[in-house]
């Protein structure tokens, strides 16, 4: 076995993940409080921040549980379950719960806060990006992203278990990449449910688990300009129109590739910088809670005659998503995390 592929194994800990998770939180936040006067297209490039989660989700979870399979022998779902529950499930309930005292308190009876309720099911059974779609403002329809993520948890890691194999586990998520492009590109919402980078990331993962195609991969992901090249198609890829869908989803998970199979790449000081990764660190709560952020802020700003922040409302916005998660995270999710170590394995 390689020296490079031995150090890949044994790392603990990738350190630029959560650098990659700051990136995609703040995208995302951009995305909902650029100011009107900035160019559309700089605008809807936040919103693919959440594809960057997904393929960091997807690589990071398949490796996990391979990962345990080599320590262990067999896979324990039960334990994995458990731990996923409490890690997304507290916050998720608690923010969804937080979020009917304030509709029922301020928009209970307009059409919007009506359609909130009516939409409720969907949003408590991770249904949502199947049922509830995106007809004006939509309350809490940032939600649909959890849904496509738990519903790939609760899929894949059984999949990958009677899979038995890396080869058998690739082959099983190259058709299911081939379903969800085929979906997107006929315009299936239920084919293409499945987002593309989480499956790339489970590819990638099952790549870099296995030598030859972990070196095969290192001849381009693995050099110094690798991760430089990844950003750079991944950016020109989301500015040019027309693109499609799925040949982005291919540059974040290269990007999310060259992080993640050397320990050191020309970006990992940014990525490793203090505050970078505590944003990184903490984004779950910034999602879930940035949205109430904002409708703060832009209600304090109209209180005090303020009609468009401009740039201050995304600083504002992000300023306080830091804080409140920050308190969620130490005082109530923490909580719940310490139950979630007694299921490691």
């Amino acid at each position: 076995m390689s020296t490079q592929h031995t150090d890949y194994l044994h790392c603990n800990r990738f350190n630029s993940l959560d650098g990659l998770r700051a990136i995609s939180i703040l995208a995302v936040i951009w995305h909902h409080t650029a100011p009107a006067s900035v160019n559309a297209v700089l605008t809807s490039i936040g919103a693919q921040g959440v594809q960057l989660f997904f393929a960091i989700s997807g690589f990071l979870i398949t490796t996990l549980l391979l990962r345990e399979k080599a320590r262990n022998g067999k896979l324990d779902l039960k334990a994995f379950y458990l731990r996923r529950s409490l890690r997304i499930f507290p916050l998720y309930y608690g923010t969804l719960i937080l979020y009917i005292v304030v509709v029922a308190v301020l928009e209970r009876h307009t059409p919007t806060g009506q359609a909130f309720f009516s939409n409720l099911p969907y949003f408590a059974t991770y249904t949502s990006n199947l049922f509830v779609p995106l007809d004006g403002r939509v309350i809490f329809y940032f939600a649909w992203s959890l849904a496509a993520e738990e519903q790939f948890y609760l899929i894949w890691p059984p999949l990958l278990l009677l899979a038995a194999s890396g080869k058998r586990a690739a082959i099983i998520l190259a058709f299911t990449l081939l379903v969800c492009i085929g979906g997107q590109l006929s315009d299936n919402k239920f084919l293409s449910a499945v987002p593309l980078p989480i499956v790339m990331g489970a590819l990638l993962a099952i790549a870099l688990n296995h030598e030859q195609s972990y070196q095969r991969l290192f001849l381009f992901m693995g050099q110094q300009w690798s991760v430089f090249i990844a950003a750079l198609c991944l950016v020109i890829s989301l500015v040019t129109p027309g693109v499609p869908a799925f040949i982005c989803s291919l540059f974040f998970t290269l990007l999310v590739g060259a992080c993640v199979i050397r320990d050191r790449h020309p970006l990992t000081a940014l990525l490793s910088l203090k505050p970078v990764a505590y944003i990184g660190s903490i984004s779950y709560g910034m999602y879930m809670l940035h949205m109430l952020c904002k409708n703060f802020v832009v209600k304090i700003c109209h209180s005090m005659g303020i009609s468009d922040a401009g740039l201050g409302l995304f600083v504002l916005t992000t300023l306080l998503a830091i804080a409140v998660a920050t308190i969620s995270f130490n005082y109530y999710e923490s909580w719940f995390l310490r139950w979630k170590s007694r299921f490691e394995r």
